[in-house]
């Protein structure tokens, strides 16, 4: 049987606690979240960051609160409260959005290490998945926990009384009291809306690129590990170069292979004697994006311990690439036989 009147308007509506507002928004924005960080290109993005950073320190949390503390307060509370009291008459608003965080912080190694015993590997979209599952379970709990007690004793969020101090401290008063009421309103948007862009925007040390060297496992999986490390002069052993663009912009880069003899030099470090330069790659990868090609090492050059070294350059390389002048650098140690 419904309750609404014709005089009902949406905000009426919202304002019932038969409705989880909070807990459909935050289903909502997870929705949205998962869709946009999954297009490619997004990735490594000040969008992703503006996106990504309140679904993982903040959503889940709240999520997980709501579920545990499923009361309706501050008119439940008492000054003498205490922990059986909290579990019947829930938390504050207040309450809950601070927990939001910090519970949000103690939940993401939990799901680290889940995702780390199950069967996939720990990638950004794995994380991303398992965030998003684990905050709609825990929404969808909070919400069958609060659509069961009476609804006097559910919280909800007080969207009406919002609304109705938003108009009151534009409509009522002196001129003077609602321009400065307008005035807060726009300063504070401002300075959440320049927070949020500072956080979301990559500095110039924010803006950078990596290299990894992978091979296929037993199962045909690329993993950074299991290298092939003897090689016959001659024979081909295949190595996955990976290079992925943190930047805001595409990047033309140089990736040049090396393998080197090298020898302990006078201060300590390594010198580099002898080399054999065995491939350049000039891939173009965009913001965000991953590169990968497949790199048949075929050596010529013999001996214990040689270095086979991967230099990467934004734009040209220079005509003796160097770990020294190079913008980053992997390697892997082999042996080659004659």
């Amino acid at each position: 049987m419904s309750h609404e009147t014709p005089a009902d308007t949406w905000v009426d509506r919202l304002a019932r606690p038969a409705l989880p507002v909070d807990l459909l928004a935050v289903v909502g924005y997870v929705a949205v979240a998962v869709v946009v960080l999954s297009q490619p290109g997004v990735y490594g993005t000040p969008l992703a960051a503006a996106i990504g950073l309140p679904l993982l320190f903040f959503a889940p949390g709240y999520a997980l609160v709501s579920a545990l503390f499923p009361g309706a307060t501050p008119d439940d509370a008492r000054a003498d409260v205490t922990l059986a009291d909290v579990r019947q008459h829930g938390l504050s608003g207040n309450e809950r959005a601070a927990l939001g965080f910090g519970v949000s912080l103690a939940l993401l190694p939990v799901l680290g290490v889940a995702v780390a015993v199950s069967p996939w590997t720990i990638a950004p979209a794995t994380v991303l998945l398992s965030v998003a599952l684990a905050t709609v379970a825990f929404a969808v709990v909070g919400a069958g926990r609060r659509l069961r007690r009476p609804a006097d004793r559910r919280f909800s969020l007080p969207v009406g009384a919002w609304l109705d101090d938003a108009r009151r401290s534009v409509s009522t008063g002196p001129l003077s009291d609602r321009v400065l009421n307008v005035g807060l309103a726009v300063g504070v948007l401002l300075a959440v809306g320049a927070m949020g862009y500072a956080v979301a925007s990559p500095g110039p040390g924010q803006s950078y690129t990596s290299i990894a060297l992978l091979s296929q496992n037993e199962t045909g999986e690329l993993v950074a590990d299991d290298y092939p490390r003897t090689f016959e002069r001659g024979q081909s052993k295949p190595l996955v170069v990976e290079l992925t663009n943190h930047a805001s912009q595409p990047t033309d880069y140089s990736v040049v292979a090396e393998l080197q003899r090298v020898r302990k030099a006078d201060d300590g470090g390594a010198k580099v004697v002898q080399d054999q330069q065995m491939a350049t790659f000039t891939p173009t990868v965009g913001p965000g994006q991953t590169w990968q090609t497949t790199h048949e090492v075929t050596p010529t050059m013999t001996g214990e311990n040689l270095r086979l070294t991967y230099l990467v350059y934004e734009g040209d390389p220079p005509k003796n690439p160097t770990t020294e002048n190079a913008y980053d650098h992997v390697h892997i140690w082999v042996n080659v036989t004659a």
